[in-house]
């Protein structure tokens, strides 16, 4: 199924009885770049702006009569609407003159004329055109005569739906607030399409009532003045238009339901939610762990001694953040002059180590450790459990000689000290190094192992899959699978680019069917991966932005995460040889 749309905007007019809609060729851009990602529908675009009547005519009869059956059309129309003396609809085109419609304007009628004659069977007709109406403060009307309605020409035939941006009492608007005027219905399918909040039923797609719905809810809270109409003539509403990009929502959010339980004058209620929060401090997932930790604190002061105790009980089994050990000092005493050194933001030596920190082994004297490797312009920071590594790339500001170190992982946690600090000098010693910024300095412990594991060969110079995700939906997905085992840390299945490319798949080795599936933007072979899921939410939760990207060659080969808003950082994850849960399904 081909997906074309042609955008058609007249902003412009020679006849001085209209006027000008400045919005209107900037509204068909920005419809036509989201229409056209690849993520999201596809299509392919053809914009017309200020053109003559006979190229727009030509632009519809071609774009309708090259469509085969099944293929998927939407044809938008940004500018004024008018009605002559006898009912009949047109779209106002820069040429056009009120005393000419016919002659002139481009007339309901041919487009339903090109909409009969086509063979194609699903056609979308935006009209970003006012029918009748009034006009509000700040907003410029986009129409001078009065309509009766959506057009009677467009109300025949079959395969085609209307989305109108107002009722047949009503202007559409023209927002001229701000320094760049916009369209009120189309800045709101455009926003509801770019954020994913068009996704009315949250099921990953944009269908066409959900459209529909999202446009008309947001315009009629912001402008009472405006209702957005929509009309169907044999199309089904439920067609799906364009893929929801994933909810760029904080992850942190723990749900409506259980902050409203903690606020109920029930105690039965501020105990299940005291509950959950408590069960969701031992998250993997840090943001949301952190969140919920929060809201257990500020809920200490509860009026009934039970709820008082369960989440005082529960602030204490929550997991502790680990604490600086090292004494802080200052930076004239410092105890070496070494030529082995280097400066560094401060911001990104913290996030660095705090991060890699978190993935090491207590019980392995190597991996127990955050290791530091200075080349010329560059520090490398890394850390390994042996089934994960964890590796940041920091660009230096200055340096000296080159060396290589350990600080084990207690001493490591004194450096988020530096967070807030814009640069810091790190300097190497035999047995201690020591990292100083504005007139504070701290000296923490230091090894040289010699001869490490070279995570550096685990890194390909090119995949054959590679995904890019939305992270909050991906924990998401994975945390809801999880929860459906009865087996504590039960391996999961990524299958990345299932149906057709387009989604990741979340399921146990033993099922066959997704349980869970994430829209992606996939590109390369499709593969299944076995993963550790407590492994797999940590490697997520270690990025902070919105958008993460998945590489892999093969099911037995490592998994590469890295973020495009995080050039410093990589997260290398081994994967689950699943030949014994493969042979139990079988």
């Amino acid at each position: 199924m081909a997906k074309t749309a042609l955008l058609i905007s007249s902003g412009s007019y020679d006849d001085p009885r209209l006027h000008n809609l400045p919005s209107s060729v900037p509204d068909a851009a920005r419809f036509a770049e989201l229409l056209r990602r690849p993520e999201l529908g596809g299509f392919d675009t053809r914009i017309v702006n200020d053109a003559p009547l006979i190229a727009v005519q030509r632009s519809i009869h071609d774009t309708l009569s090259q469509a085969d059956a099944d293929d998927l059309v939407i044809v938008y129309f940004s500018g004024h609407g008018l009605k002559d003396l006898f009912g009949r609809f047109y779209l106002a085109l820069p040429e056009t003159d009120l005393s000419a419609l016919p002659a002139t304007a481009l007339s309901g009628r041919y487009i339903r004329e090109q909409i009969n004659d086509a063979s194609v069977r699903k056609i979308v007709i935006v009209l970003d055109s006012c029918f009748s109406g009034a006009f509000g403060r700040d907003l410029i009307a986009k129409s001078v005569v009065v309509s009766d309605g959506t057009p009677d020409e467009f109300a025949e035939g079959t395969g085609h739906a209307i989305l109108a941006a107002s009722s047949p009492i009503q202007y559409a608007l023209e927002d001229g607030s701000g320094p760049a005027p916009t369209s009120v219905f189309t800045r709101a399918i455009c926003d509801g399409i770019a954020t994913g909040a068009a996704d009315v039923d949250g099921d990953g797609w944009i269908s066409l009532n959900d459209l529909f719905e999202y446009s008309a809810k947001e315009v009629n809270e912001r402008y009472p003045l405006q209702t957005p109409q929509m009309s169907c003539f044999g199309l089904d509403r439920d067609l799906k238009l364009l893929r929801a990009p994933t909810l760029l929502r904080n992850y942190a959010e723990l749900g409506a339901d259980v902050e409203e339980a903690l606020k109920s004058d029930h105690t039965e209620l501020r105990m299940a939610a005291v509950t959950v929060l408590g069960r969701i401090t031992h998250s993997k997932n840090k943001e949301r762990a952190s969140a919920a930790l929060r809201v257990l604190r500020k809920a200490r002061g509860d009026y009934h001694p039970a709820v008082a105790e369960s989440i005082a009980r529960h602030i204490a089994s929550a997991p502790k953040t680990p604490r600086r050990t090292a004494s802080i000092r200052s930076s004239n005493d410092k105890r070496l002059h070494s030529s082995r050194w280097l400066e560094v933001h401060g911001i990104q030596l913290a996030k660095a180590t705090q991060t890699a920190a978190s993935f090491t082994n207590s019980n392995i004297a190597q991996l127990s450790a955050v290791h530091f490797s200075a080349k010329p312009g560059v520090l490398t920071v890394w850390a390994t459990d042996r089934y994960r590594v964890d590796v940041w790339s920091i660009p230096t500001l200055a340096s000296g000689d080159t060396f290589d170190l350990s600080i084990f992982v207690p001493e490591v946690y004194s450096l988020k000290i530096f967070n807030r600090k814009e640069r810091v000098r790190m300097e190497a010693g035999e047995v201690f190094a020591e990292f100083d910024s504005e007139g504070k300095a701290i000296s923490l412990g230091c090894t040289d192992f010699g001869d490490l594991p070279d995570y550096e060969r685990l890194i390909r110079k090119s995949y054959t899959t590679h995904v890019r995700v939305a992270r909050a939906p991906l924990l998401d997905a994975i945390e809801r699978a999880v929860n459906q085992s009865p087996k504590k840390n039960t391996p999961i299945v990524l299958d990345l680019g299932t149906n057709g490319h387009g989604e990741v798949g979340v399921r146990f080795p033993r099922n066959r069917k997704s349980l869970e599936t994430v829209p992606v933007e996939h590109s390369g072979d499709e593969i299944s991966m076995g993963l550790s899921p407590t492994f797999a939410l940590a490697a997520l939760s270690s990025f902070s932005g919105r958008v993460v990207d998945l590489r892999g060659t093969a099911p037995d080969k490592p998994l590469l995460l890295t973020a495009e808003d995080e050039p410093l950082h990589r997260h290398i994850l081994m994967p689950v040889r699943l030949a014994e849960f493969e042979r139990a399904r079988e």
